[in-house]
């Protein structure tokens, strides 16, 4: 069985703090079941939640919630393994996804025997996140300006020059092709992140590439189909968003003739002019 490799430019590209930190806090919720799991579904699903138990025994809590998000997809009707992956994220400090555990755990299970003890639970820890919330420092917001008696008014800025409306649009074309090149890089990049994690699940559940049991080598070619997809979307984007650039600082932005003047407005306080885009 062969895993593909990810060029130095996916690398470079992940390497984006911005979007790190996006995949960071992202929650998910967990779809009805609809389907009984196959033979081959529920010896994966068993091999990936003995992994996941070793990880969460050695407290090692990321891994042990891929391994069991890995069997809870493979084997939706195991319900009580959502009350693994709540403690679990509960530990690693992901309060949120661990009330959405709890409460899809009673919706699958409405007569559990344990349903008042985890209603309480669920109230606990959303009870943990209003404070956190509560208690997270909000920034000051910076002191007005006022201006002190004799102390001369700012200076008037100098007159600005709109540019005409045909130079507007032709900047803004392209700023459009950059802004949907960067979309599209934040989508691909999430596709290989989501998939590039199964693909070293894969990796380690068979001991590398080789000597893979037969029930994981279809899933596992899967997650590699993915993660390739996944590099090539962002590839994509990434170009269109360095053509977008390109074609925005390429743009003559000289004004036309019939160029509108705009004045500044001054007044005590304040002296300059805005300007907000957006697309």
């Amino acid at each position: 069985m062969r895993f593909p490799s990810i060029g130095l430019w996916v690398a470079a590209v992940l390497a984006l703090p911005n979007i790190a930190r996006a995949t960071e806090v992202e929650t998910h919720q967990y779809v009805e079941c609809s389907r009984e799991p196959s033979e081959a579904d529920l010896t994966a699903a068993k091999a990936a939640f003995q992994a996941g138990n070793v990880s969460f025994n050695e407290a090692d809590y990321p891994r042990a919630l891929l391994y069991w998000e890995d069997a809870f997809r493979r084997d939706c009707t195991a319900h009580p393994l959502l009350l693994n992956l709540a403690r679990a994220y509960e530990l690693d400090s992901q309060r949120q996804q661990a009330v959405i555990a709890l409460e899809a755990f009673l919706q699958r299970e409405p007569d559990s025997t344990e349903r008042a003890q985890i209603s309480r639970r669920i109230e606990v820890l959303k009870r943990q996140i209003e404070s956190e919330r509560a208690a997270a420092p909000v920034p000051a917001p910076p002191p007005a300006s006022t201006p002190v008696p004799g102390e001369p008014e700012p200076a008037s800025q100098p007159t600005a020059v709109a540019p005409s409306s045909s130079t507007s649009a032709r900047k803004i074309v392209p700023l459009a092709v950059a802004g949907v090149g960067g979309g599209i890089t934040v989508l691909g990049l999430l596709m290989y992140a989501d998939a590039h994690k199964d693909v070293n699940h894969y990796k380690e559940l068979c001991g590398g590439t080789s000597n893979c049991p037969e029930e994981l080598v279809e899933p596992a070619n899967e997650a590699g189909k993915r993660e390739t997809t996944g590099s090539l979307v962002t590839l994509g984007g990434a170009a269109m968003l360095a053509g977008g650039v390109i074609w925005f600082l390429l743009t003559p932005s000289t004004p036309s003739k019939s160029a509108t003047v705009v004045l500044p407005n001054v007044a005590p306080g304040f002296a300059g002019v805005s300007v907000d885009g957006r697309f």
